[in-house]
């Protein structure tokens, strides 16, 4: 088998009509949880502020109550949090990747066999 063969395999989980949702968006809130704010989340992912923006809406927008929540207020009440159900989301999205890498790496080497020149 070929050394540098590899496998990638993207999760995306369309919610409802609205929203398809994958690593990208998951990457974003999780910054959000980070840094406290989209513009820094943002800004640590290489995304522009309106990128991250529109995805926030379109979140916010799909999801039955508020994911994220944003305080424009004054000195050290300003910032972006994520709700709870907004990190459960989050932990049911990343468990769920995870068992689909786990098993997609049990069947990678039958794959190899039918795909890959020894």
């Amino acid at each position: 088998m070929n050394k540098n063969t590899s496998t990638y395999i993207k999760i995306k989980l369309q919610v409802g009509n609205n929203l398809n949702i994958g690593p990208g968006k998951i990457a974003l809130l999780e910054s959000i949880v980070l840094n406290g704010s989209i513009s820094s989340a943002a800004k640590s992912m290489g995304m522009s502020y309106r990128k991250a923006w529109k995805l926030v809406k379109e979140i916010n927008n799909a999801s039955l109550n508020k994911i994220i929540t944003t305080n424009t207020g004054g000195k050290g009440i300003r910032g972006t949090k994520i709700s709870q159900e907004g990190i459960k989301f989050i932990k049911a999205f990343r468990n769920i990747e995870h068992k689909v890498f786990k098993e997609a790496e049990k069947e990678k080497e039958n794959l190899y066999k039918i795909f890959i020149k020894k």
